[in-house]
């Protein structure tokens, strides 16, 4: 395999991900804010296609298919998120009462400040207030 395949394979794998997470951070704003973020994901992949083009000197036929690799991701991720989304979410107000279980008073006044300064961890949303 030539050094470029390699190259624009890792770079594909590597948007993928970007874009993914960006579907992820697309999703938590909403539900912190309940409104859509200033920047879609398909923005954000636009952009980077963009650069791709120009940088990598992408063929149109490239471009293309890179374009449609991008958008099927993004997709997937859609439908996975909305299936292990409540899971996770699950997971993470479980663990959080567990280690407030085991704070004293003021370790859990300091822990709920850390994790306001933090803006609650993904996963969280909005509903999720720790017990006091």
């Amino acid at each position: 395999m030539s050094t470029w395949k390699v190259i624009l394979a890792t770079l594909v794998i590597f948007c993928a991900g970007l874009f993914t997470g960006g579907l992820g951070v697309k999703s938590l704003l909403q539900q912190r804010t309940g409104r859509e973020p200033l920047i879609a994901p398909q923005g954000m992949r636009t952009e980077f296609l963009r650069r791709m083009a120009r940088e990598l000197e992408l063929q149109p036929e490239q471009r293309e298919r890179i374009d449609q690799i991008l958008a099927e991701s993004q997709e997937r991720h859609r439908e996975i998120m909305g299936l292990v989304g409540p899971e996770l979410r699950d997971e993470y107000r479980r663990t959080v009462k567990l280690l407030r279980d085991e704070l004293s008073p003021e370790q859990r006044r300091n822990f709920d400040q850390l994790l306001e300064q933090r803006g609650r961890r993904p996963g969280l949303g909005s509903s999720v207030r720790p017990s006091r």
